[in-house]
């Protein structure tokens, strides 16, 4: 029962992400699946970029929320993707950092921790 808990929680943080990231990727693309395991910290993201033949994938291995001062964040702490161009993008610009949570977003995170 626990698990199912778990995957229905999760399905439904995916569902709500996924609306607010395709609303920022006009023009960029769009997020076609997004699972989230917040159990294990892991994020699988795929997404349909203009210009890309193929779908691309972001594999986030794990984040950590934190919800202390000056706001919430997350730190992604691992990823890879399927371009060898984007790998490079998350270890520069991505991999190790802290993003803030957009404030619409923070009712959900007693859901992600």
């Amino acid at each position: 029962m626990r698990e199912l808990f778990q995957r229905t929680k999760d399905a439904t943080i995916a569902v709500a992400a996924r609306a607010a990231i395709n609303s920022r990727l006009r023009g960029i693309g769009e997020l076609t699946e997004l699972t989230i395991d917040t159990k294990n910290k892991t994020i699988l993201a795929r997404l349909d970029l203009i210009g890309e033949n193929e779908p691309v994938a972001i594999h986030v291995t794990e984040y950590r929320l934190h919800t202390d001062n000056p706001g919430p964040r997350v730190k992604i702490e691992g990823a890879t993707a399927s371009r060898e161009w984007l790998n490079v993008v998350l270890q520069q610009f991505v991999i190790g950092k802290t993003f803030p949570i957009p404030a619409k977003v923070e009712p959900l995170l007693k859901f992600l921790s």
